[in-house]
């Protein structure tokens, strides 16, 4: 065997090529289940018989001191490819490039929030880098081995899962025969408002808080304080995530202006240098109700600054932007023994209900309708943050781990927010609307998320509002024309944008044509992307 794969030089034998044929079995090893997302335990099972493998094909004595000659690197190529791609995975759940490319563009820094998704990126990176050494060691100066690796570049380029996520992506935007998205597009200033008083608007994002949460088989009673809300009022249950809606602001601009978020970036035509602002063109929820008189406030308990928030809020007519830079200095800031801030996002979300509280005690002061609409953070991956006053809440703590703990805390908080408005009066003629801003990202139960179908949460909550429930089949746009329509207003045939009211029977974009073909036709848009935009065609 040894003869079968020996070296070209002498190879002395070194105490360490079992140290070294150890670390290469168990990095393979963990590569392969970052790759195929399969237990942790197949290490323990997998590593005795690799390990005995690689001693049989006698990878220990190239663990030696030869020189490494040229093409040595070359299955490098594929496997730092293949590193990208699981880092996603791993990081996000999904491999997507709208939003890399969205989120590159902008202030990504956020009281240390970067600094925090390093650590998990580097801890990711590991295996991949032990894989690069142990390959070197494994391939210096034995050329027989190097032709082994430069044989298998191809194959590992050609099945390469970054190398299928490009070329999907690619196939599916420049396809043939796509859906016309200008031809499906209402223009949402056509809404008309109600006559007579105008209610208000309490708008409520839950970080990630999706309706496959609601299963209590799998989550237990994780999300009892929103199903005890959604019984009280109007809930839809078939929201879909489409492409370029799947993380917070995109989430936010779909279900606020009726369309994903068509971003400019390296392969929608880098024009971003011609505009100014975020979807100037486009109407939002916000621009008809400021133009209707509404006084709007936005709120976050993480700075506005990161990854674009800012821009929307100032190119989409909210008088008032408020997050951590204008909060902070108001609420405490934990820290770890190591002095880094236990919630790098910002504030906790105990405490932006107790501003967006004392906001809305003032804005009901004044003698226009308002609108607040406040985004959460507690259900952030990869594992949540809870709320301090929750850490010593027993029914809290019960559930089993990290996240399960961080979105039961924020579902309480939500439902006792909810609950003090009503006692103090501040929810008569008013709109209540909770919903997730997308589906989770990967965090401590994401294996069970993607064992069945997965849902956005969409609550409204309202006087003269029967409880009710629509299953039709919708995505994030069609939740904009059901708040128009839940806030009073009138729509041409029930639509605005993409969207299509849920508190009608009509058939969304979705239900017509499919989630795929709308994601498909979204990926290869560009007509409305520029209109949106404001950016004149190319002649």
């Amino acid at each position: 065997m040894l003869k079968l794969w020996g070296s070209d030089q002498s190879a002395p034998t070194r105490p360490y090529w079992m140290i070294w044929a150890a670390i290469f079995a168990m990095t393979i090893l963990n590569v392969l289940i970052k790759v195929m997302d399969e237990d942790p335990n197949l290490v323990f099972y997998g590593f005795p018989p690799l390990f005995l493998i690689l001693l049989a094909l006698g990878f220990g004595r190239r663990f030696a001191d030869g020189q490494p000659s040229m093409g040595w690197w070359l299955p490098l190529i594929p496997l730092t490819m293949l590193m990208i791609w699981c880092v996603f995975i791993q990081v996000f759940g999904h491999f997507s490039l709208a939003p890399i490319l969205f989120h590159f563009q902008y202030e990504m820094e956020s009281n240390g929030v970067m600094s925090s998704v390093a650590l998990q990126v580097a801890m990711e990176l590991l295996p991949f880098l032990l894989l690069f050494i142990c390959w070197r060691q494994a391939a210096r100066g034995h050329r027989r081995m190097q032709t082994f690796g430069s044989l298998l570049t191809v194959p590992l380029l050609a099945l390469n899962p970054f190398t299928f996520g490009i070329g999907s992506h690619v196939m599916r935007a420049y396809a043939s025969d796509q859906l016309d998205l200008t031809r499906h597009f209402s223009d949402p200033s056509a809404a008309t408002k109600p006559e007579g008083r105008q209610p208000n608007l309490v708008h409520i994002y839950l970080e990630s808080a999706e309706r496959t949460l609601f299963d209590e088989s799998l989550f237990g009673k994780t999300a009892t304080p929103l199903k005890r809300l959604e019984s009280r009022g109007f809930s839809a249950t078939g929201i879909a995530e489409s492409e370029k809606t799947n993380w917070t602001l995109a989430g936010h601009i779909a279900s606020n202006c009726g369309t994903p978020l068509l971003g400019l970036g390296a392969t929608d035509r880098n024009d971003f240098d011609q505009v100014t602002a975020m979807l100037p063109e486009a109407v939002c929820l916000s621009d008809i109700l400021a133009r209707d008189g509404y006084s709007l406030s936005f709120m976050k308990g993480a700075m506005l600054q990161f990854a674009g928030t800012d821009g929307f809020v100032a190119a989409h007519n909210y008088h008032k932007g408020i997050g951590y830079s204008e909060i902070g200095a108001k609420y405490p800031a934990p820290v770890t023994a190591f002095g880094t801030r236990v919630n790098p996002w910002g504030i906790d979300d105990e405490d932006l209900f107790d501003a967006a509280f004392k906001e809305i005690t003032a804005l009901s002061t004044g003698n226009k309708p308002f609108g607040v609409t406040m985004t959460t953070i507690g259900g952030h991956s990869p594992q949540g943050y809870i709320s301090r006053s929750c850490l010593s809440d027993a029914d809290v703590m019960s559930l089993p781990n990290r996240t399960l703990q961080a979105f039961y805390c924020t579902n309480k908080l939500t439902e006792a927010f909810i609950e003090k408005l009503a006692k103090t009066g501040l929810l008569e003629n008013t709109v209540v609307v909770v919903q997730s801003d997308h589906l989770a990202m990967r965090n401590q139960i994401y294996r069970q998320l993607k064992s069945i179908e997965r849902r956005n949460t969409f609550i409204i909550l309202k006087d003269g509002l029967s409880p009710n429930f629509s299953a039709a089949a919708a995505t994030m746009v069609d939740t904009y024309p059901t708040l128009l329509e839940a806030l009073g207003y009138t729509l041409p045939n029930r639509s605005a944008g993409l969207g299509v009211s849920l508190l009608s029977d009509r058939t969304t974009l979705a239900g017509q044509v499919g989630l795929n073909r709308l994601n498909d036709a979204i990926l290869s848009d560009y007509a409305l992307r520029d209109k949106l935009w404001g950016i004149e065609p190319d002649t």
